[in-house]
């Protein structure tokens, strides 16, 4: 295989226009050899559906590329496009894809510029750079939600309907069998809802709940996801409970020093997240989506917009309203494992 120049996300290339079509990717190789790279070294990622919806013609010369070391089949061609990306880093792509979902797994996507979209007129071509500007953090999460559905079968109406519901797992050796919901999209096979994680049938609790999720981050790293029900509390501080997070599982003795016992109180209120600072020594700083900080005032309920976030032990710790669209589970902290961390 020869070092690429351009990297071809052929499922799309192909489908433009609802052709299925392989001849757009002669005419994008074509196109880019005239435009921008005569000597241009190409190789292409499909992903195995579309085998399927090509002609003969589509089907051969696929063939021919993968038999010539140019390209590659897999179940799902996004991750395998991003990773030759990063492996041959000065190659262009060729894509209708803005790779959203996998934007948190590899921050170099936001911002960069090295992403190209076709647009067929007759047997022309033009290429335009794609707009990979920057997204905030809650974008990623539901798109990341949202992207995970196809792998797990929910692609169809009867399908989604199963988002409506909680389920449970009923498997004592899963690790959802050990609580009372699960707390993740269910996996919809051969017409069944099952447990995501072992596959066994799921059991429908009841409409899904108006959980909201929020994210623990350490110095800009996600490091915890906990959900709150409707018309719940949790304590951000010092000492476990089942409404209590206890910050000294995570910091370091010398900045949990800085959370009081009871720091600050998280409410999900009809579906809305409201945090109050709960007179704290060392206070709650909120950072608005400009980046500016302001200290949170003592007993008074603050709504938290999707894109804020709350600082803590000299900003060593964040919290943010998740991008999540559909929280699920309950907070179970672990209260049976010692040693006890003492209040």
């Amino acid at each position: 295989m020869k070092l690429p120049t351009v990297i071809i996300d052929l499922s799309p290339v192909v489908r433009l226009n609802g052709g299925n079509d392989w001849r757009h990717v002669e005419l994008v190789v074509k196109g880019w050899r005239e435009q921008r790279d005569a000597h241009a070294v190409f190789y292409g990622v499909a992903d195995n559906s579309l085998w399927h919806a090509m002609d003969d013609y589509g089907k051969n010369s696929l063939r021919r590329w993968q038999r010539d070391q140019k390209a590659r089949s897999t179940t799902w061609a996004d991750p395998e496009i991003i990773e030759l990306a990063e492996k041959y880093p000065q190659a262009a792509v060729i894509t209708t894809d803005l790779y959203r979902d996998h934007r948190r797994e590899h921050p170099w996507l936001q911002g960069s510029q090295r992403f190209h979209a076709p647009a067929f007129e007759g047997r022309n071509v033009r290429f335009t750079q794609l707009d990979y500007s920057p997204i905030p953090d809650y974008e990623v999460s539901w798109r990341i939600e949202e992207a995970n559905l196809k792998p797990k079968g929910i692609t169809s109406p009867e399908a989604r309907n199963a988002l409506l519901s909680e389920w449970s797992c009923a498997n004592q050796k899963c690790k959802w069998g050990a609580v009372a919901l699960i707390g993740d999209d269910p996996l919809y096979q051969d017409g069944r809802v099952c447990c995501p994680e072992c596959g066994e049938a799921a059991k429908r609790v009841g409409l899904r709940a108006n959980t909201r999720e929020v994210v623990v981050l350490l110095d800009g790293h996600i490091t915890d996801r906990i959900p709150i029900a409707e018309d719940t509390t949790l304590t951000i501080g010092r000492g476990r409970r089942l409404d209590r997070y206890d910050v000294r599982g995570l910091l370091d003795e010398q900045h949990a020093n800085l959370v009081s016992r009871d720091h600050l109180r998280l409410t999900n209120n009809a579906g809305k997240l409201q945090a109050e600072e709960l007179g704290s020594k060392n206070g709650t700083k909120i950072v608005r989506s400009t980046g500016d900080m302001a200290g949170l005032i003592p007993a008074v309920l603050q709504t938290l917009q999707r894109d804020e976030q709350l600082s803590i032990a000299r900003d060593t710790m964040r919290i943010r309203p998740s991008g999540r669209k559909r929280a699920r589970g309950l907070y179970a902290p672990d209260l049976t494992t010692p040693p006890w961390l003492p209040e």
